[in-house]
């Protein structure tokens, strides 16, 4: 018995008689050719979109509350289902430019049925309702917070809502 070099299973081999056989080239094809088409799949035209964003906020800051103890009340109450970046959404959608906006807006966040019907203004009337008890406002919102019973507490959420969005919006390659 000779030990001899198989060039397909790139290895050598005791010769009992039989001819080193083909029967890998397939395969070692084959898994070559799925290396490829997964590496194209995933590389090729599959660019994330850019992320949801409202309108710059161009109505005046909200001046009946304080918009410094408002981000701490964002933090403490809020913050755990709601984020500050477009894209990023929690339980909650991403609140940036939420104050003046259209209800339901963002494309990058299922609402709930009874809120895309509602076409509200995020002005400061309906985010005080909204924020004091979500629940009496909208039977079958998806927004599970505890009600804020302070009026000021409210007051100073929406103060701060309202100076987030100010910035011009990121220039992406469609909106050129």
């Amino acid at each position: 018995m000779l030990n001899t070099y198989c060039p397909y299973t790139e290895s050598f081999r005791l010769y009992t008689g039989s001819n080193c056989t083909n029967r890998f080239k397939p395969i070692k094809r084959l898994s070559g050719l799925l290396v490829i088409l997964t590496l194209t799949a995933f590389g090729v035209g599959c660019t994330p979109s850019p992320p949801d964003h409202r309108a710059q906020v161009t109505a005046p800051v909200y001046k009946a509350g304080d918009s410094t103890k408002g981000e701490k009340l964002y933090e403490d109450l809020c913050s755990q289902c709601h984020t500050l970046r477009p894209g990023s959404n929690k339980k909650g959608p991403q609140l940036v430019g939420v104050y003046m906006a259209p209800s339901a807006q963002l494309k990058d966040y299922k609402y709930s049925e009874a809120l895309n019907k509602a076409h509200w203004i995020w002005d400061a009337k309906t985010l005080d309702s909204y924020i004091a008890d979500p629940k009496s406002v909208l039977a079958d919102t998806r927004m599970l917070s505890d009600p804020v019973p302070n009026a000021q507490d409210r007051q100073d959420i929406i103060a701060y809502l309202s100076t987030l969005g100010r910035d011009p919006l990121p220039v992406t390659k469609d909106s050129k």
